[in-house]
């Protein structure tokens, strides 16, 4: 009846992924797949794991990731065994308008394709998704992959960063560029609207392509134009909207015009000033969920997050960029701005932290805070700011504070419309992202210790609801015939062990993690061998 290669998780607590009650039971796998969650004890030959006093779940995923830049390294493990770490099974690529493929052949525009604020040393071979899909099934898969098609990256393949409107030819050859890839597997589109050549992108442009990822019934994610009160990508009125607010609302009406589902990705707060906006953005969502608009947020467990320097640089510096690095007039009105930003949002140089920059003089920063650098350089901070972004042509990573408070975050893990992730990627070297290393377990810690959700709602959310929100079949719920990724960990002691002071370290409680049907944690230990990862299609 059973085969030798079966494996019994025996006497856990069986939590499903679908939010509803757990219960006292087993799963056994077959192979690849779950065969049975039987409740009472069964006999065969099979390797057993005793889960007494452990959480059974379906494999963790990680609904907003950028490993698909990293998976096809042949070092890939390094980068991703974190998140395996962490309970992670499956994660979604491509996000903020950057994916590994899906662009012109033979575009001249390959490395401004490359040098994304998620890069790593990939050499790309490839041009299309399907292509890249061969290539990964060929290499091996650390863990599972689902990807959307990168509008930023199909934009830059046919003009690079030029800012000025897209004209109907090129228009055309973006969404044919769209379209394939999703014909080839991906799961959607996602833009990036303050990343270069997002921020460039109308209005009318974005409406074409939420209208083709509808007709494909696909989902359409968007870092949007402004996480902040004040920003650069809108013009600064005194006793106007905060920015923040008008971002949301213009990616609510796309969705409402044009009938897409939209994804709002890493829904933040950036600043002291702009948490007094988290209300009024709720109940904007909240009306916009009660007239039928198909929108959810997803959100990570830090106050803080992964970006690229220029992040914080409005549309019309960007658009003028390299020259605006040295325009004396340019650089005066930026710093006029930047410094105006900084008293209304509450958010300033001491919360950029510079995690990794390849430079043979600045490297030795990586890091430090930009108010600590400019104190050994002896420069006003504007200009250690600006050195910094200069030499590494707007691409210097950095991790940036005051995202939000804990009053917003435990309000947001309870909203219905929200879902777990990273948004994180390991950098090869530098300070590290705290969510490549704790992000699940820590919501998992703050739900069971704060009383923020139960075990089950917190499962759900990093397991059925993300696969439910991007079509991800047979995984993300416990059943018989489904993919067997499973994780295994303590409710209890489940610990997210990051600090301010280290953000590498590796969490507790997480103590199996099997990847369809394949061990790739056993008893909190990473397992070497083959990889078992598969594409999602």
């Amino acid at each position: 009846m059973y085969g030798k290669w079966d494996i019994l998780l025996k006497d856990g607590y069986i939590v499903d992924g679908t939010g509803q009650k757990g219960w006292q039971g087993s799963l056994l796998i077959s192979e690849d797949r779950i065969k049975e969650l039987p409740r009472e004890e069964i006999d065969g030959d099979y390797e057993t794991i005793d889960c007494s006093g452990k959480v059974i779940a379906p494999g963790f995923i990680d609904a907003h990731s950028h490993n698909d830049w990293y998976l096809p390294l042949e070092d890939a493990e390094q980068f991703t065994n974190p998140f395996i770490r962490q309970g992670i099974t499956t994660f979604i690529g491509g996000n903020c308008g950057f994916g590994a493929s899906g662009f012109q052949k033979n575009t001249k525009y390959l490395r401004e394709i490359c040098n994304n604020p998620f890069k790593s040393d990939l050499k790309i071979r490839w041009s299309s998704m399907g292509d890249y899909f061969g290539v990964l099934e060929k290499s091996g898969l650390t863990a599972n992959l689902a990807c959307l098609a990168g509008h930023g990256t199909a934009r830059t393949s046919l003009r690079g960063y030029d800012p000025s409107v897209m004209s109907k030819e090129e228009m055309k050859e973006m969404l044919k560029l769209l379209d394939e890839a999703m014909d080839d597997g991906a799961k959607g589109v996602s833009i990036g609207l303050q990343y270069e050549p997002g921020i460039f992108s109308g209005m009318d442009e974005l409406k074409e392509v939420a209208r083709l990822v509808k007709k494909r019934d696909k989902i359409l994610t968007t870092h949007a134009r402004a996480s902040s009160c004040v920003s650069g990508t809108y013009p600064i009125k005194p006793f106007g909207k905060p920015h923040n607010i008008l971002a949301l609302k213009d990616m609510i009406q796309l969705a409402r015009e044009t009938g897409v589902r939209l994804q709002y990705s890493h829904f933040i707060f950036v600043g002291e000033r702009t948490w007094s906006t988290f209300e009024e953005s709720m109940e904007i969502v909240d009306k916009a969920l009660s007239e039928g608009i198909d929108f959810k947020f997803d959100i990570y467990a830090y106050p803080c997050g992964g970006s690229v320097i220029s992040v914080v640089l409005p549309e019309w510096f960007m658009a003028k960029a390299p020259k605006s690095y040295r325009s004396k007039s340019d650089l005066t009105r930026l710093h006029l701005e930047m410094s105006a930003i900084k008293r209304m949002v509450g958010f300033g140089y001491e919360d950029i932290q510079i995690t990794y920059i390849d430079d043979p003089e600045l490297k030795k920063f990586n890091g430090r805070f930009i108010t600590d650098i400019a104190g050994e350089l002896g420069l006003p901070l504007f200009e250690t700011f600006m050195l910094f972004v200069e030499r590494s042509e707007g691409k210097a990573r950095v991790i940036q504070y005051k995202f939000f408070d804990q009053h917003i975050l435990e309000a947001q893990m309870k909203h219905p419309a929200s879902i777990f992730m990273t948004d994180a990627w390991v950098e090869k070297a530098g300070v590290q992202n705290p969510a490549s290393f704790g992000c699940f377990p820590k919501f998992l810690q703050l739900s069971n210790e704060n009383e923020i959700l139960t075990l089950e709602e917190a499962v759900h959310k990093m397991t059925k609801a993300a696969a439910d929100r991007f079509n991800i079949r047979d995984r993300g719920v416990l059943k018989k015939g489904n993919a067997a990724d499973i994780t295994v960990f303590n409710w209890s002691k489940v610990r997210d062990n990051t600090s301010r002071a280290r953000t590498d370290m590796a969490p507790s409680g997480i103590e199996h993690v099997l990847i369809n049907g394949s061990w790739a944690l056993r008893d909190g230990a990473l397992c070497k061998g083959d990889r078992f990862g598969v594409i999602l299609r």
